[in-house]
């Protein structure tokens, strides 16, 4: 049972992981000043490879945590069959 549990627990962090990558977002925000032809640009949120590894590692948590939910059921589910 403790698969369950730490499968289940493994697919709500990832679940925190893609909240927390939204939040985050990389953003740039390009500004002029005056007459200048050339602006500034200003870098909001993670950098873009962070982001995406963010993504990437969140996807992962939520893949191997609900295949671990379902493992872990299944080996209950034989247990209390070959039990009963």
């Amino acid at each position: 049972m403790w698969r369950v549990y730490g499968g289940a627990l493994m697919v709500i962090a990832g679940i925190a992981a893609f909240i927390e990558a939204h939040s985050h977002a990389p953003e740039v925000i390009y500004e002029r000043s005056g007459g200048d032809e050339y602006g500034r640009s200003i870098h909001l949120g993670l950098t873009h490879t962070a982001y995406d590894l963010l993504r990437i590692g969140a996807w992962a948590l939520v893949i191997l945590g609900g295949l671990t939910v379902a493992l872990g059921l299944i080996a209950y589910w034989q247990r209390t069959r070959s039990t009963a």
